[in-house]
């Protein structure tokens, strides 16, 4: 046995781990959905000028999604919803009315492959802009929707790992008259928060927030693939708690078949569910849930076994077969970071890698005490020793709470996909340089996090000897498009040089630059040159 002041030091040192980790993970509460799905291009770009209405907008995504709703607001403020036609990552919308001028905002909101909706609004002008620049009805829902979310998910996932990983201890590994749930105490629970996860989603993909919305919002998820995970969580418990399942064998075949049903429904929602290579992420996450779901349900029979039955033989045989499919949970979980978060750079430089962090703290912790329960508390219980039995029931109370925390910390990554913002951002730094026999200049063209550019410019003289320019003036244009030129003026940068924020152009095909440089009162220098030479 574990000498009792190392136990209680090693004890309290788990404590402040767990307390820590459960900290970090408050603070890493959302504020509010980030992309998954991102939009990578549109046609026309935000902030472009046309001189007609074109026939389609063209929003192009980085991966496939489905259209929940688009709508155009015109600068009187009129709504009219937005004809459209989806293929893959990309959706095409139509205007009912061709006679729109001024200012104009398409506000989409779309479902991405893994489950989750994303919003926002194109901004274009048709012919002179709107004199009072047209305001977006915010989409946000604060932080209600979100935590209800997250509480909700958190909810329905420990309910399904302690009637489904419970059910399958108790009829493989517990006692010959171990108690059994009723139907009503499995499913009414269990429709009630399937129910309130649906209606949650709908709601987060209407963008209307944390209210009472009729059954619009279960009429919108039930298009999803929510609804697929909520009739396979919901085939799951009803396979519990069928009558057949009293028999002793056919109980033990149904506590497998409901295992793989709830496993099978977490590849069917979730970031590492879109993940590339695709058979190896599902394959993941299906052994992931299966192994997580299993132990954490053995958890309360564990306890429960401890404090009232003197029979131990299901503590001997859960401790001689869990190795392996701890080890299966772990491995499975390596492999899914890796396939999220290919570079270790950004562990702690995005909101993924970091929950990625206190998941991993909290592993660690669940590890220690898995070995502490195993090689020094199982023995001297098997044994007979009241001291060792009553430090084994508190350790797995602990172990209770480490995996409300590993389930709940997990359920944050809804908010927080790996690439949410990487996705959206520009593929590269443009670089282009723009000469002539009085000047030269260096074009670059980097990206931000709204998925616009900023461009800098330094400017030099044709024996690369520095210029300081009275003003700069770049105008942008596309001779293949309707698109009118676009001007920016170019304030100085305060590293040097000259900058603006804000360029709308994504794709570089097809952009011409005109950089007019004003070197003194009387002279002016045009630089040209295509942004994709």
């Amino acid at each position: 046995m574990w000498p009792s002041k190392t136990g209680k030091r090693v004890t309290r040192r788990l404590q402040a781990a767990l307390v820590a980790a459960i900290i970090a993970m408050g603070m890493l509460v959302p504020t509010g959905a980030l992309a998954h799905a991102a939009l990578k291009s549109s046609t026309p770009a935000a902030g472009e000028t046309l001189d007609r209405l074109p026939d389609e907008i063209e929003l192009h995504f980085n991966e496939p999604v489905r259209l929940i709703r688009a709508t155009a607001i015109d600068r009187n403020g009129t709504n009219q919803a937005l004809d459209a036609d989806t293929s893959g990552a990309d959706v095409r919308l139509r205007f009912s009315d061709p006679n729109i001028r001024g200012t104009v905002m398409v506000s989409y909101r779309v479902e991405s492959e893994d489950g989750h909706p994303v919003g926002g609004t194109l901004v274009f002008d048709i012919g002179t802009p709107s004199a009072k620049p047209l305001v977006a009805v915010g989409e946000g829902s604060g932080l209600s929707l979100p935590i209800a979310i997250w509480l909700v998910h958190t909810a329905t996932v420990l309910f399904l790992a302690f009637v489904v990983g419970g059910a399958l201890f108790d009829r493989w590994l517990g006692a010959r008259n171990s108690p059994t749930a009723s139907a009503a105490t499995v499913m009414l629970p269990g429709a009630a928060l399937l129910a309130s996860g649906l209606y949650l989603q709908g709601l987060d993909e209407q963008g209307s927030g944390l209210v009472f919305a009729g059954a619009a919002p279960l009429e919108i998820a039930v298009q999803g693939n929510a609804a697929i995970c909520a009739s396979l969580f919901f085939l799951s418990l009803l396979t519990i708690a069928l009558p057949l399942a009293r028999s002793k064998t056919t109980g033990r075949v149904l506590a497998v078949v409901a295992l793989m049903l709830a496993a099978s429904a977490f590849t069917f929602s979730g970031h590492c569910s879109a993940a590339d290579p695709r058979w190896l992420a599902r394959a993941a996450i299906f052994l992931h849930s299966a192994t997580l779901l299993f132990w954490a349900g053995s958890l309360p029979s564990l306890w429960k076994l401890g404090r009232t039955s003197p029979n131990l033989r299901p503590l001997s045989s859960f401790s001689r077969m869990i190795p392996i499919p701890f080890l299966v949970m772990i491995l499975a979980g390596i492999v899914l970071a890796i396939v999220e978060l290919p570079a270790l750079i950004q562990l702690l430089s995005s909101l993924y890698g970091r929950i990625l962090t206190v998941k991993v703290v909290l592993v660690v912790c669940l590890c220690m005490v898995a070995v502490y329960n195993r090689f020094w508390l199982t023995a001297p219980t098997l044994a007979g020793n009241p001291v060792a039995r009553e430090r084994l029931r508190r350790s797995i109370v602990f172990e209770i709470f480490l995996a409300v925390a590993i389930i709940g910390t997990a359920g944050l990554w809804r908010f927080a996909g790996p690439g949410q913002v990487e996705a959206a951002e520009v593929s590269q730094v443009l670089s282009i340089h723009l000469h002539s026999e009085k000047a030269m200049a260096q074009l670059e063209l980097g990206a931000e996090a709204s998925g616009t550019r900023k461009v800098h410019v330094a400017i030099m003289g044709p024996d690369f000897d520095a210029l300081d320019p009275r003003q700069v003036v770049l105008r942008l244009r596309n001779p293949g498009s309707a698109i009118e030129p676009i001007k920016f003026e170019l304030t100085k940068a305060p590293e040097g040089g000259w900058e603006v924020e804000g360029c709308p152009v994504r794709d570089p095909k097809g952009w011409l630059a005109d950089l007019e440089v004003l070197v003194d009162d009387f002279h002016a220098v045009h630089l040209e040159g295509g942004l994709s030479d």
